[in-house]
């Protein structure tokens, strides 16, 4: 493996990528596709990325956080292991409205899960989904009063 062939491909994909925080699992398949020869394993990726100086890596929810890694994948999050180089860290105000999308994501497929309840006329699942979006609507009041609030 050619450490500055993939410190160069890392750093060319995550100063490009659309929103500044990668999953690290999708700079890896990148790193696959354009230099397979060259690509790590995903752990040697991993302690590469957190070894190196200009790079941040934000680890997903851990196996004691109230809602797992799991249950985000099957809500369509991918929240493992994050990339950003330090010169692209969002100021406070899009890491706020970054939230806020992800909030709106979550609850379109909430709205979506909440008609097929209602469609299979399932009680239960409709009383879950509705708990969840009432969750979710509170979350996203609170995440834009913190991000209206000042800095010291």
């Amino acid at each position: 493996m050619n450490l500055e062939r993939v410190e160069e491909l890392c750093l060319r994909y995550l100063g490009q990528a659309v929103n500044p925080l990668v999953p690290v699992e999708k700079l890896h398949a990148y790193i696959v596709r354009e230099d397979a020869e060259q690509a790590p394993s995903m752990p040697r990726l991993l302690d590469f990325l957190r070894h190196h100086a200009e790079i941040i890596v934000l680890d997903g929810p851990g196996g004691e956080d109230p809602v797992d890694a799991a249950q985000f994948a099957a809500a369509g999050f991918m929240m493992g292991p994050r990339a950003m180089v330090k010169t692209r860290v969002p100021s406070r105000a899009q890491m706020f409205a970054m939230m806020c999308e992800q909030i709106d994501e979550m609850r379109e497929k909430l709205d979506t899960a909440l008609e097929s309840a209602r469609d299979a006329k399932d009680a239960q699942f409709i009383a879950q989904v509705e708990g969840a979006i009432r969750r979710s609507e509170a979350l996203r009041a609170k995440i834009q009063r913190l991000g209206q609030a000042p800095t010291n």
